[in-house]
């Protein structure tokens, strides 16, 4: 750890220094309740595009499966410069509302209703005009989610920088995120399918005006929820120097030589397109290799969700025990087993045996949750020491590009692999169907493998982290005492 942040100078040592200097940064109970409300509308979002938007696409609307998963990535490309920009761009400002907050307001509205658009069906002439649409409005969507994400991921190491209360806030921020994966899965396709479809009786697009009347609904959640975080949080105010002027290359270059950073969003990486792959075809899987019948899909989802919310707290008791990563490396070992033992479950399988399985895995799915987030939060300090910088929002932002960038990466290539196979086919190939298992199965658990290894030299744990803080304390300390001298001297 010495290699990565540097030595106290003797000059620094001499500064006094409270004896208790890591009290600071605890968070009210409803501090860390509204902050968790703000999690509703991103997860909602991203669950009901990863589970239901490939297959509203294809099924519903009729694009082949290769167009579906083009048109999520198509959106990556315009990701690779509005994440880290809005990020860097919430380092700088400065208002009443603080540097984060005015993007909610901004980002509310925007952000529910392109969501609704996204499970619209216009009436289009052909199937490249649909490509266009479904294109612009995700385009649209994705930046919404961006002015509302980046800033929101901000205030974790923004609000506190105590090490376990980040984790507990991110254990309150991730069991709404858990809570709002549990009601979507459950309802949004269920709603959309066999009630909001069912009132418009036998007209012809009833099953698309179910979609819509579906995503209106939970495109205004995503809005007040938003405004929720926006009306309720205040942000702390710092007393740092203002941030230098925007420099994008050399940010990229410093944010990525913090080794810490480098390895935290390595498993980051691994951790949650692990989850988009198993999210992306596990509704294929249960219907088509394992042949439940339709409602099973979403009570096997719902059951993974509701362990994974339930098992928070316990989560973050156990990581405060024993450490974040000694954490991960156990929950990841047990969820990537499951996985491979479901991947062998026969066709015709009773699936209250494959729910229980999935009740297992849904203490991993809330630890990956959980846990990546939590350790990212620990880097800003790490950079704060080598820059003199409080970035909270460009590393938020390079972390939410490569959310999104796993998320869309996940859904093209199984939608290509899938299409390649004969997934488009009325009757379903049998290599399509061995694919399913084999994503479901075997991939994520070498995934979660290659993220275990990366966790196991992950160097900043609660003692590297308190002792890096004890630092910034000291060097805080002289710049303030620096800035009091040089007012005095110039009056």
């Amino acid at each position: 750890m010495s290699n990565n942040i540097g030595r106290i100078t003797p000059v620094e040592t001499t500064v006094a220094v409270p004896p208790q200097p890591l009290s600071a940064g605890k968070l009210s109970t409803s501090t860390k309740f509204f902050y968790g409300i703000g999690d509703w509308g991103t997860a909602a979002a991203t669950l009901a595009r990863q589970l239901f938007w490939f297959v509203f696409l294809t099924e519903v609307v009729g694009l082949p499966a290769g167009v579906a998963g083009i048109v999520s990535l198509f959106g990556r490309i315009w990701d690779a410069i509005n994440d880290p920009l809005i990020g860097t761009i919430s380092d700088h400002i400065s208002s009443c509302w603080g540097r984060r907050r005015p993007f909610f307001l901004i980002g509310a509205i925007p952000f529910g209703f392109s969501f609704f658009l996204m499970f619209a069906v216009p009436v289009l002439p052909n199937l490249v005009w649909y490509t266009i649409y479904y294109i612009i409005v995700f385009l649209i969507f994705d930046t919404s989610y961006t002015l509302i994400n980046v800033p929101y991921t901000a205030l974790t190491a923004e609000l506190t920088e105590d090490y376990d209360e980040r984790s507990s806030l991110t254990g309150w921020r991730m069991s709404v995120a858990i809570l709002a994966n549990l009601i979507t899965a459950g309802l949004f396709k269920l709603l959309a399918e066999n009630v909001f479809a069912n009132w418009f009786g036998d007209a012809p697009h009833a099953l698309q005006y179910g979609y819509m009347v579906s995503a209106a609904l939970w495109g205004l959640s995503m809005t007040l929820s938003t405004l929720i975080v926006f009306t309720f949080i205040r942000e702390p105010v710092r007393t740092e120097a203002q941030t230098p002027p925007i420099r994008p290359i050399q940010t990229f270059k410093e944010v990525f030589s913090n080794r810490p950073f480098r390895l935290a969003a390595t498993i980051y990486l691994l951790t949650l397109v692990s989850v988009d792959i198993v999210a992306t075809v596990m509704v294929p899987f249960l219907l088509f290799y394992l042949g439940f019948d339709r409602g099973w899909d979403s009570a096997m989802l719902a059951v993974v969700m509701l362990v994974g919310f339930l098992t928070m707290p316990l989560t973050v008791k156990i990581t405060r025990t024993f450490g974040k990563i000694n954490t991960y490396i156990a929950t990841m070992f047990l969820w990537g087993i499951v996985m491979l033992l479901m991947g062998q479950a026969p066709p015709g399988i009773a699936p209250q045996i494959l729910i229980f399985f999935g009740m297992i895995a849904g203490l991993g799915f809330g630890a990956a949750n959980i846990i990546p987030w939590a350790l990212i939060a620990d880097v800003v300090e790490v950079d704060e020491w080598r820059t003199g910088q409080r970035r909270e929002g460009i590393y938020a932002g390079y972390l939410v590009f490569f959310r999104k960038l796993t998320s869309s990466g996940a859904v093209f290539a199984v939608g290509l692999i899938l299409s390649f196979l004969g997934y488009d086919e009325v009757e379903k190939s049998a290599e399509s169907i061995t694919a399913l298992r084999i994503m479901i199965s075997v991939v994520p658990a070498i995934l979660l493998i290659m993220a275990i290894l990366v966790a196991r030299r992950y160097p900043l744990n609660k003692q590297a982290h308190d002792e890096l803080r004890r630092k910034l304390a000291v060097r805080r300390a002289l710049q303030q005492n620096q800035s009091i001298e040089d007012v005095e001297s110039s009056t």
